[in-house]
C-alpha cells in the first residue's frame, strides 16, 4: 500500500526501494557496482557532447543552406560558390563524426538502463539532462523574443523566418525528448526513442547528403585548389611581365 501511494504521488521506483529499505532494514542497501561512477559519467558526458556538437553543426548547416536558397545581395560572402563551400565544410565534418557517436552512446546508455533501472536516476545523467533542458528552454525563449522583436520592427523576411523555424524545431525537439525521458520509466520509453531517433537520422542524413553534393567530392575540391594555385601563378607572371615592360618603356 505504501509503495502504491508513493508511486501515485510521483515517486520513482528506485527511490521507493531505497526509502523502504532504509526504514525496514538494519543494514543499509548496498549501491550497485559503478552506479553513478566514472564509467557512467564518461558515457553520459560523451553522449551529451555528441548531442551539442551535432545540434550546433546541424543548425549551422541549415543556416548555410537557407543563405544559399535565399541570397542577400548585401551580404557578399554568401554570393560565391567558394564561400558557400568553405562555410559548410567544418560543420559538415563535425556532424559526420559527432552524430554517430551520439547515437552510439545513447543506445549504449539505454541498453544499460534497461538492464539496471537504477542508472536512470544517475546523478550525472540527471544533471546533464536538466542542463540540456535549461539550454533548450533558453534558446526557445530567445528565439520567440527575436521573432516578436523582428515582427514589431518590420524586419520579417523569408530567410529570417526559415532560420527561426529551424532553431525552434531543433530546440523544441531536444526539449520534448529529454523532458519526456525524465518523466517516463525506461520500460515505457521504447516508442519515444524509436520515433525521435528515426526522425533525427532522416533529417541528419538528408543534411549531410545535400552538403556533400554541394561541397563536391574530395577529388573535385583538389582540382579546384590546383586551378586556384595555377591562376595565382599566372597572375604573378603577368605582374612580372607588366613590371618588366614598364621598366623598359618609361
Amino acid at each position: 500500500t505504501i509503495r502504491m501511494l508513493l508511486l501515485s504521488a510521483g515517486w520513482k521506483e528506485h527511490d521507493i526501494a531505497i526509502a523502504i529499505g532504509a526504514e525496514g532494514l538494519d543494514v543499509a542497501v548496498p549501491v550497485p557496482p559503478d552506479s553513478g561512477g566514472a564509467r557512467d559519467a564518461f558515457f553520459n558526458l560523451l553522449a551529451f557532447a555528441g548531442l551539442y556538437t551535432s545540434v550546433i553543426s546541424f543548425v549551422l548547416l541549415a543556416f548555410a543552406y537557407i543563405n544559399r536558397w535565399f541570397p542577400d545581395a548585401a551580404l557578399e560572402r554568401y554570393v560565391t560558390d567558394e564561400s558557400f563551400r568553405s562555410s559548410v565544410r567544418w560543420p559538415l565534418a563535425a556532424l559526420i563524426v559527432a552524430f554517430p557517436i551520439f547515437l552510439w552512446m545513447t543506445r549504449l546508455l539505454l541498453k544499460e538502463m534497461r538492464i539496471h533501472s537504477e542508472k536512470q536516476s544517475s546523478g550525472v545523467r540527471r544533471w546533464l539532462t536538466y542542463l540540456t533542458l535549461f539550454v533548450a528552454a533558453s534558446v526557445l525563449i530567445g528565439d520567440l523574443i527575436t521573432l516578436v522583436f523582428s515582427l514589431l520592427s518590420g524586419d520579417i523576411t523569408v530567410r529570417f523566418l526559415c532560420k527561426v523555424i529551424i532553431v525552434f524545431c531543433v530546440a523544441g525537439g531536444v526539449f520534448t525528448y529529454y523532458f519526456s525521458s525524465l518523466r517516463k520509466p525506461i520500460a515505457e520509453q521504447g516508442s519515444l526513442h524509436r520515433s525521435y531517433s528515426l526522425g533525427a537520422i532522416v533529417f541528419v542524413a538528408l543534411t549531410i547528403v545535400y552538403g556533400l553534393f554541394m561541397a563536391g567530392s574530395p577529388a573535385t575540391e583538389r582540382d579546384r585548389k590546383i586551378d586556384t594555385q595555377r591562376l595565382a601563378d599566372i597572375r604573378v607572371i603577368a605582374d612580372l611581365v607588366l613590371n618588366h615592360t614598364s621598366d623598359q618603356h618609361p
